[in-house]
């Protein structure tokens, strides 16, 4: 399992290397980009090192048994002030933002060579791919070496996590928003991998070993670089999946009113503009989903003008009235009247019955509302109490008209 986390995760950087130097190809004068770059290099080499086919042959290339472990955390450590290195470019200005890059370079560099110093000390001639951690915890060069290593990491993780969430609130870009919530949410996670191996570090010598759920922090690790990843590229590809998920709804929200739109044409054909020729081609019409959806909006408001003469005022008095009583809110009774006056409409004028006057309903329910997605969900919401009250005539047998008849459902819905 270990084997195939991490594969995915050098995958997923791979993906995001190769998504980060497109767009670096492009902006090549955003340094924030450059060392995104090399984050998601270093996140390629390191996932990938730990594969234990990779380290064996890594090993054998340098002739230096275990030669990949050191590699690997070098990575996650160049990675980690990189990441730092990338939101101090992200939330200060370019003067300021290079003088704490040089700072958190320097610091880097003595860091790994601390580290490489360390390692060389513990001589690790049996090579352990899968366990190197538990099988070396004892030696005293290497609990100096992790010490230093998850000091680093865990400081590191706090500082991007608390930097990243405290500029997620302060941004106005809803993408920017996301990616610094997804990186914050995801540096905190690594803190498991943290808390894991401190507890292997310190628990031998307390007398208690956990060293037999040492995976668990590899989880934890790796589930937090994903959303990492996830982070930083959300800001890029974010507003594309906004307009997928826009286009999604729109779909949706376009058939979903078919029943309502349907209803009003076979009573007034003159509102369609391009009428479907079937439902099956208009199921098939996938373009200009915004301009169709508002092209429907705009025909059901014609049709519900259109026949509001017709409609039983009885009817609509008496639905309000069973609405208001099974306590439903302002927006509903407005559904419910509308749709009781809609399909009272429907039926007198295909009986040639003349309708009310002096009928007014709210002007919501035959009025534009101030944008289109508000105008869509009071349609959806008509829509539905539309087919309540053709499922309630139905059953009870008695004409649309007579109102009440609806209301016993309704109140019990309430109920």
């Amino acid at each position: 399992m270990i084997t195939v986390l991490n594969a995915f995760c050098a995958v997923a950087a791979t993906v995001g290397l190769g998504y980060m130097l497109r767009a670096l190809y492009h902006d090549r004068g955003d340094v924030a980009l450059r060392y995104l770059c090399v984050v998601f290099g270093l996140s390629v080499v390191g996932f990938t090192l730990l594969i234990p086919a990779v380290w064996v042959r890594v090993d054998a290339l340098f002739d230096a048994p275990n030669i990949a472990a050191l590699l690997a955390g070098n990575c996650v450590t160049g990675l980690v002030f990189g990441q730092q290195i990338v939101l101090q470019y992200w939330i200060h200005p370019p003067a300021e933002a290079r003088r704490r890059a040089r700072r958190r370079i320097v610091l880097c560099a003595l860091v790994l060579i601390a580290m490489a110093l360390l390692f060389a000390q513990l001589d690790p001639s049996v090579q352990r791919p899968r366990d190197f951690s538990v099988y070396y915890g004892p030696s005293s060069y290497y609990f100096t070496y992790l010490l230093l290593y998850v000091f680093v990491y865990t400081s590191g993780e706090v500082l991007i996590a608390r930097t990243a969430w405290r500029n997620a609130k302060e941004t106005q870009d809803v993408h920017l928003r996301r990616g610094l919530r997804f990186l914050s949410i995801g540096s905190w996670l690594t803190l498991g991998y943290s808390a894991v191996r401190i507890i292997n570090l310190f628990g031998p010598r307390l007398g208690f070993d956990l060293s037999h759920r040492d995976d668990v922090s590899v989880v934890f690790g790796n589930a937090g670089a994903l959303l990492a990843m996830l982070g930083f590229t959300f800001p890029g590809w974010g507003p594309r999946l906004s307009l997928v998920i826009r286009w999604c709804v729109n779909l949706v929200n376009y058939h979903r009113l078919y029943h309502l739109w349907a209803t009003m044409h076979r009573t007034v054909p003159e509102i369609a503009l391009f009428p479907p020729r079937n439902r099956i081609r208009d199921l098939l019409k996938l373009t200009e989903l915004e301009y169709r959806l508002y092209r429907r909006v705009i025909e059901i408001r014609d049709g519900q003008l259109f026949l509001l003469p017709y409609a039983d005022s009885t009817a609509v008095d008496g639905a309000a009235r069973s609405a208001r009583r099974a306590g439903l809110g302002r927006d509903e009774i407005k559904a419910v009247t509308a749709a009781v006056a809609i399909r009272t409409a429907v039926e007198r004028r295909s009986r040639g019955r003349p309708g009310d006057e002096g009928l007014v309903l709210h002007p919501s329910a035959h009025a534009a509302g101030p944008d289109l997605d508000c105008e869509v969900a009071e349609l959806l919401h008509i829509s539905g109490e539309l087919r309540r009250v053709h499922l309630a005539s139905t059953l009870g047998g008695g004409a649309p008209e007579q109102g009440p008849a609806e209301a016993p459902g309704r109140e019990a819905d309430a109920a």
